[in-house]
């Protein structure tokens, strides 16, 4: 271990970063140990409870505090922890979530329950469309005034509150919400409607079609096959 490393309890690391008490936010907890605990994501080690106990404490390195801090705003926007990976892991993915927000969160300065700061959100977006953003060193704005992990009763990110609202959604809104929440149909069924001739959203519309067509084929090859 290097002389300047040192580690802190998951508990102590929230309350160091964001000023929360994990075990009174069951919620946020439940949000919180699956990215901890998520393989090869942050520096870890397991710290016994006590002896001959099976339970261990996990705490986190120094060196992932700045990381850990982000994954925790991006899972704001997006819950899934797969996603908030592929979101340090792929520059891909990276340009992808910024243009989700830039096209349905930017411009709003609430979402039912979240207020949301927009010159922090901007500055946010454009750090991840960044290439020499380093999001495992550099610390992310917060554009939140409370976290949406913590502002609503069993909606934990903003993903899922604009699903809940999703009468009041536009269809360039519904088709992006949509796809980035895997439902490739709900998807699909939006971007027949789309009429917005802005690029980003086009070339969304044009591989949403694809993935769903090519979805499409290959159900209906495996009801040949079984036929």
């Amino acid at each position: 271990m290097k002389s300047n490393e040192y580690y802190i309890s998951t508990p102590d690391a929230i309350l160091k970063l964001f000023k929360i008490n994990l075990s009174e936010n069951k919620a946020f907890k439940d949000l919180v140990y699956p990215l901890v605990r998520s393989k090869n994501f942050l520096k870890i080690k397991r710290e016994q409870m006590a002896i001959n106990s099976n339970k261990s404490h996990i705490l986190i390195s120094n060196e992932s505090l700045i990381k850990i801090y982000n994954a925790v705003l991006l899972q704001g926007f997006f819950a899934d922890t797969k996603r908030i990976k592929d979101i340090f892991m792929s520059q891909a993915k990276r340009k992808e979530s910024a243009e989700f927000l830039d096209l349905v969160v930017s411009g709003r300065q609430s979402i039912l329950a979240i207020e949301i700061q927009s010159k922090e959100l901007t500055s946010l977006i454009a750090k991840l469309r960044s290439k020499e953003f380093d999001l495992c060193n550099e610390k992310l704005p917060n554009p939140f005034k409370e976290l949406p992990q913590l502002s609503l009763n069993g909606i934990t990110s903003v993903m899922q509150t604009l699903l809940a609202q999703s009468a009041l959604l536009t269809q360039d809104e519904s088709m992006m919400i949509h796809f980035f929440n895997n439902d490739l149909e709900k998807a699909y069924a939006s971007s027949s409607l789309l009429t917005s001739n802005h690029p980003t959203l086009f070339a969304y519309q044009t591989h949403i079609k694809q993935k769903y067509n090519e979805a499409i084929e290959f159900d209906n090859l495996l009801d040949n096959l079984l036929k």
